[in-house]
């Protein structure tokens, strides 16, 4: 059972409670900038998922085929029990080790980059987690059944999703044994003293184990955040970014056994002289927050639940579609959501390059049947929704032709 897509209508309701929430207490954590490019996020990490499933199931499929293992059958509570606390302890290392490898802090990265901590940055996931299966490969060779793993593994991640706000305070001893919004915002702080703690996704006492632990102190309240921002609202770019430099690192590195370090070792290390100049503390309270008209910000928010329905849709029926066909939907949609997070930033080409995306659009819908059968449905939604947009854009360059284009601001 796949308790995540079972909870998707909870997570909109509980991030529309905690919005509303909020602004009855007068202490608002969300911003729809960061919001939108985190949901964004989330939804092409899904999307990616689906893409990525064969591959990871390919891979356990023959490690299990090799080495002759019989999956057994879960036909008691305590296999559930035991099963999950395997995975949870398994989480923990992977998600360790993706703060201290900068090959998995390339992927992990993206979803701690958010400045603000709300649910919605509960479901800011990477889309690039090419490595992460493999620290499950015990569980499957302990002939761990694949309805077992998703089971746990999907529940053990819609638990993670409610430790993502500020509006809880402390909670006892449940902050003992659990992992709690009051562990988790430590571990989503960038302060020196909670940067690398708090890895566990249900039970802290892996870190309390393992000395990974640290408790939140009342006198010193958790910026959240990366060390460097990203200074961005592309979900595309937030995916890349850290793979972008590490390339870059390792071909600026003068000796080879740097070129290699540069991805095993911890994202803070660096070659000799290819050290960054380090962010001023005195800065981190400033956020990324670019002047984005609202008639931009309506537009966006639009697009992102089109966008996520289409991803579903996808999903959902891509069995029906030759595999050039799910390709090219989902370039389509990954590249909406790149536009998207053009109009984030009120970049100054955001027009013409959402112009060339819903003619992408209005030409996919042309060419789609010579790509796979069963596309009727797709090709009207392609010709609506690009023709949708090419007025929406003559609507808002009329509204938005006079605007000054503003940089950046913090």
């Amino acid at each position: 059972m796949n308790f995540v897509e079972i909870a998707v209508p909870f997570f909109i309701l509980a991030m529309a409670v905690e919005l509303l929430y909020g602004a009855w207490k007068k202490h608002q954590t969300y911003r729809l900038n960061d919001a939108v490019a985190s949901l964004m996020m989330g939804s092409l990490s899904q999307l990616m998922g689906v893409l990525r499933l064969s591959f990871s199931a390919v891979f356990f499929a023959s490690a299990v085929a090799f080495v002759g293992v019989v999956p057994w059958e879960a036909t008691a509570w305590w296999h559930w029990v035991v099963a999950f606390i395997a995975y949870d302890f398994c989480y923990y290392w992977k998600h360790r080790c993706g703060h201290e490898w900068r090959i998995m802090w390339a992927s992990h990265s993206a979803h701690h980059q958010s400045e603000e901590y709300n649910l919605s940055t509960a479901l800011r996931q990477t889309s690039t987690d090419y490595i992460g299966f493999v620290f499950y490969l015990p569980m499957y060779l302990a002939g761990t059944p694949v309805y077992v793993m998703v089971s746990v593994g999907t529940l053990n991640l819609v638990y993670q999703f409610w430790v993502h706000t500020q509006h809880v305070d402390r909670m006892g001893v449940l902050d003992y044994l659990l992992v709690t919004p009051s562990n988790h915002r430590v571990h989503h702080a960038k302060n020196p003293r909670y940067i690398d703690k708090n890895y566990g996704g249900f039970l802290i006492l892996w870190d309390r184990l393992f000395g990974t632990f640290c408790d939140e102190q009342k006198d010193e309240k958790p910026v959240f955040g990366i060390t460097h921002g990203l200074r961005s609202w592309n979900p595309i770019w937030a995916n890349a970014v850290v793979w972008w430099h590490t390339m870059i690192l390792a071909v600026k590195a003068p000796r080879w056994r740097d070129k290699i370090s540069v991805w095993f070792r911890g994202p803070s290390w660096f070659p000799q002289g290819l050290e960054p100049v380090e962010e001023d503390p005195d800065q981190w309270h400033k956020r990324y927050d670019p002047h984005t008209p609202q008639s931009s910000k309506a537009y966006v928010f639009a697009q992102y639940w089109i966008l996520t329905g289409a991803g579903f849709a996808l999903a959902a029926l891509q069995s029906e579609l030759a595999q050039p066909a799910v390709i090219a939907l989902f370039l389509l949609i990954a590249g909406s959501m790149y536009v998207a997070g053009l109009w984030l930033e009120h970049r100054r080409e955001r027009f013409w390059v959402d112009g060339v995306r819903n003619g992408l659009m209005l030409g996919a819908s042309l060419w789609l049947p010579q790509l796979s059968q069963n596309v009727e449905s797709w090709i009207l939604g392609l010709q609506a929704l690009g023709t949708a947009n090419m007025l929406l854009l003559i609507t808002l360059y009329w509204f938005q032709q006079d605007e000054k284009i503003t940089p950046a601001a913090s």
